[in-house]
């Protein structure tokens, strides 16, 4: 019955049917007037808001958070109350828009600031402050976390939101305020709807009004001056305006907590920065020290560095102070001290030690270590690396791989060390970066130690060098295709000696037809023994040379592979006119066993040309056929050449030495 009563005075175009659900809105239960005041809002007539606005603060509750929840609804009303000749409707009023943080109708509150009527400028002056506290604390937290990722900036009416931007009324604003939490696309949307009314409200009062309470207008122009385009800051820059100069007497002073954006931003940007020194140097607060030196925006200003040291020496936090301070913080907030401990003075050292307390409270935040890295990279050159070094041994490969370069750039002591021993356990990237850096250094060590090292030493260094820098296969491979001959031998002996050949197989072919005889010869030498290359169209092409020296390469080649194919190649080319070509035809048919090798030396030992007596000396050195001695003594004593005779003399040296040592050996065996 109760309900079809109601439905048919919220459908009566009467306006006696608002005078009877505000009468049933004052003596009902809280029941009735929960239905009546829905029928109200059904209504939307401007009477029956007004009256609902009249008895806002005599509703209860739940109630007054559905008023606010819907206060758009109420706006011709609250403007219509806050004109009004009763007094509680008036008041009201401006609670409402307090409460319901409707910038848009601060006009209403900046008429009332000028009443004559105490009581009405008071509440006017109040509702102002609390809408700039509103606005600030908002514009705090979005803030923060748009730090932490929340896709949410907030920097004046001008800016876009990156989220959905909701359509929907926003949350009632309880009379409890530990008990109110909103969604940050909300707050965004209020704050872009509202803050600039309500900037432009306080900013336009402050010049015209002249009342008792100019403190009070003065603190919400301050709460509002919390970003560089604040109207309540321009007030800094506008000469004529009636609150430049207590803005100006305000800021010169010592702040607190809640106005530190206003102190650091009229120093930077309202020309008060010749009063910073002198106010910053007498704050004893920790609180307000702390908020100040979290503006990491300011840090890097020389001024504040100075005053920092005037306050306490660099070493305003001890090392418990510091560790108490961590615990209560969130990772990002942690991050932001290492920005004041960068600017505080303190040796680089002392600077590391704490830093990398804050870096063991960062472990599972990557945003936060990499602002700390950033930090400490933005030192100069000859500062203490052990923050970085520590960031070597970081879990994100990222972060290692930055390290890994800024040690690079400022290459202190014992760098190469410090990054060759993250070679074996750092992760592809990182060995990429080190062995651009520093991988230059270690090949040319080991390039210019080559020709000193012993066979076995050159292949456990060169072994090392080679899994330390993945990169030391091309180095040495444009070796072998540039620079002069010396180099491009060594290149190839190095090849040779770690067996290197099939990597650098692309490299060698052209070699096989470089002019320089040399070249071609060890070229032909290295890829001969690879099983992946085909030996005939290359040894052919080798025996075929028109160099001696190529042509002598090519057989020793054929020795190696020791195969009976070869055996009428290697009779033809020992009765060559040249010694090299022919001694190593004959050594190589001694290896395979062919019976007319003997006779083949014995003709080369009694051949009239030096050349090919010596080079017969050294084949029966080689394959110790020691039968025909009585013909390298018959050379030792008659030739005529002195070259023979000395080197024959040597074979005989050799061969009696041997036989000593045999006979030392039975005797002691």
């Amino acid at each position: 019955m109760l309900d079809q009563v109601i439905n048919a005075l919220v459908a009566s175009q009467n306006d006696a049917a608002d005078e009877v659900l505000l009468d049933a809105l004052r003596v009902g239960n809280p029941r009735e007037q929960a239905l009546v005041l829905d029928a109200l809002l059904r209504r939307k007539t401007d009477h029956g808001l007004a009256g609902v606005v009249g008895r806002f603060d005599a509703l209860p509750e739940e109630l007054q958070q559905c008023v606010l929840q819907n206060v758009k609804l109420f706006h011709a009303a609250i403007r219509e109350c806050g004109r009004s000749a009763d007094p509680a409707r008036r008041l009201a009023a401006m609670k409402l828009i307090d409460l319901g943080r409707q910038g848009k109708l601060a006009y209403v509150l900046s008429e009332n600031l000028h009443d004559t009527n105490e009581s009405f400028s008071r509440a006017a002056a109040d509702a102002l402050v609390g809408l700039a506290r509103w606005a600030a604390t908002g514009t705090r937290e979005l803030q923060k976390g748009q730090d932490q990722g929340s896709g949410f900036r907030v920097q004046g009416s001008g800016e876009e939101k990156s989220g959905d931007q909701s359509s929907s009324l926003p949350e009632p604003r309880t009379l409890n305020p530990e008990s109110s939490h909103e969604p940050s696309s909300e707050t965004y949307s209020l704050l872009i709807e509202q803050r600039p009314e309500i900037e432009e409200a306080i900013a336009r009062a402050m010049d015209v009004h002249r009342g008792r309470h100019n403190q009070d207008l003065l603190k919400a122009a301050l709460l509002l001056c919390d970003w560089a385009g604040s109207k309540t800051l321009a007030i800094l820059s506008r000469t004529k305006h009636g609150g430049q100069s207590p803005m100006v007497r305000k800021l010169q002073q010592a702040p607190t907590a809640e106005l530190t954006e206003a102190f650091l931003l009229g120093a930077s940007h309202g020309g008060l920065r010749s009063h910073f020194g002198v106010v910053f140097s007498h704050i004893a607060e920790a609180p307000v020290l702390d908020a100040l030196l979290r503006k990491t925006h300011w840090l890097k200003d020389n001024q504040l560095q100075l005053c920092m040291h005037h306050v306490s020496r660099g070493t305003w936090w001890g090392e418990m102070d510091l560790l108490h301070d961590i615990e209560r913080r969130e990772a990002p907030d942690a991050a932001r001290i290492g920005e004041w401990l960068a600017c505080s003075g303190a040796h680089d050292v002392v600077q590391d030690e704490r830093m990398k307390t804050l870096l063991v409270r960062m472990k599972d935040d990557f945003p936060a270590r990499l602002r700390l890295l950033r930090i400490v990279s933005r030192r100069k050159r000859g500062a203490c690396v052990e923050l970085i070094r520590a960031f070597l041994t970081d879990p994100d490969e990222r972060l290692v791989r930055m390290a890994a370069r800024e040690i690079v750039r400022r290459r202190p002591t014992d760098f190469e060390n410090i990054l060759l021993q993250l070679m074996t356990t750092a992760p592809d990237s990182v060995r990429r970066v080190i062995s651009r850096s520093i991988g230059q250094v270690g090949f040319d060590h080991f390039w210019m130690r080559f020709d000193r090292l012993d066979p076995v030493t050159r292949k456990s260094a060169g072994r090392a060098m080679m899994k330390l820098l993945p990169d030391a296969v091309q180095r040495l491979g444009r070796r072998l295709t540039s620079g002069p001959i010396e180099q491009r031998l060594k290149a190839m002996q190095v090849a040779q000696d770690l067996d290197l050949g099939d990597a650098l197989k692309s490299h060698l072919l052209p070699l096989c037809q470089h002019p320089h005889p040399k070249v071609r010869s060890k070229a032909v030498s290295i890829l001969s023994e690879l099983a992946s290359v085909p030996p005939g169209a290359l040894l052919d092409k080798a025996l075929n040379d028109a160099d001696p020296r190529v042509r002598a390469n090519a057989i020793e080649v054929l020795e190696a592979r020791r195969s009976a194919e070869y055996v009428p190649l290697l009779v033809e080319r020992a009765r060559s006119t040249n010694s090299r070509e022919r001694a190593n035809a004959i050594k190589a048919m001694s290896r395979m066993k062919v019976a007319t090798a003997s006779t083949q030396l014995l003709a080369m030992l009694r051949d009239e040309r030096p050349e090919h007596k010596i080079s017969a000396l050294w084949t029966l050195r080689q394959i110790g056929i020691w039968q025909l001695l009585n013909e390298v003594g018959r050379l030792a004593k008659e030739d005529q050449n002195l070259r023979v005779r000395r080197y024959a003399l040597g074979v005989l040296r050799q061969v009696a030495t041997a036989v000593q040592s045999e006979k030392l050996q039975q005797k002691a065996g």
